[in-house]
């Protein structure tokens, strides 16, 4: 990446609730790094639009390098994405309201680069048997059968690959152009449009019913995509205006405007 980073990595602390009824579920959470490139991946327990107010996360010297709404970083409907690569080492803390009152809450350490996480304890000693992943299968002739779980791992880690390293490319100017969406060999085009008043310009989209024939991905990624299109649109071009997601097209907004 071309922006300034740290390789550090991050270790994270059990997510607590704070102020939360006992039987409130806590935060999923993963760190995952690549060279050049890292994320931390939340999981809120319940939809984050209806539930959650404001995120915020605590940098090291207690100030707040993150502090909006939980609405403006939702990965679809309760996975929220960060870019960790940038923070330097230190402690940190993540906190997201809920509507009810209370919050989770998730510290972290990131490290120096260079520096390995501790290791987690080691479970208690076990006969040790043959996971699924070792097994090698033969048929009464001594050919390999494949593994279907090894498939599987394998197209499902590729797939968190090529989300973690998606992105968007520019082709036009401000007045009219063409939005890429890129994951793996996946590529979408979206064209758009500058407009007056109230909507500043549009994004293209087609309708559920055209959504596989146009683009070729399957319907159940089409409100992933479109989420993730608008949102890293409004974070690169247009971070001053608001985007509403509409059927057939993404408008962003002047909030200012009547």
């Amino acid at each position: 990446m071309a922006d300034e980073g740290f390789e550090g990595e991050i270790v994270l602390e059990e997510p607590v609730n704070v102020g939360a009824p006992e039987d409130a579920a806590r935060l999923s959470t993963q760190f995952a790094r690549y060279p050049g490139c890292q994320q931390l991946i939340l999981w809120l327990p319940q939809p984050g639009r209806p539930n959650y107010g404001e995120l915020r996360i605590i940098g090291p010297d207690g100030v707040a390098i993150v502090q909006a709404p939980v609405s403006s970083h939702l990965n679809g409907s309760i996975q929220i994405l960060t870019d960790t690569y940038p923070w330097p080492p230190g402690a940190y803390r993540v906190e997201i309201d809920h509507v009810d009152g209370w919050r989770h809450e998730l510290r972290m350490e990131k490290l120096e680069e260079g520096v390995a996480a501790p290791k987690p304890p080691a479970p208690p000693a076990q006969e040790e048997k043959p996971s699924d992943a070792e097994r090698i299968y033969r048929d009464g002739f001594g050919n390999v059968i494949p593994n279907p779980d090894l498939e599987v791992r394998a197209r499902a880690m590729e797939t968190i690959v090529a989300k973690f390293m998606r992105r968007l490319e520019f082709e036009g100017n401000a007045r009219a152009g063409v939005i890429i969406y890129v994951e793996g060999e996946r590529r979408i085009r979206f064209s758009h449009e500058m407009c007056t008043g109230r909507v500043k310009f549009s994004i293209d989209l087609p309708r559920p019913q055209h959504w596989e024939a146009q683009t070729g991905a399957p319907l159940a990624d089409r409100d992933d995509i479109v989420d993730f299109v608008a949102r890293e649109t409004r974070r690169t071009q247009a971070s001053s205006w608001d985007y509403e997601i509409h059927e057939d097209r993404v408008d962003f907004v002047d909030p200012r405007h009547p």
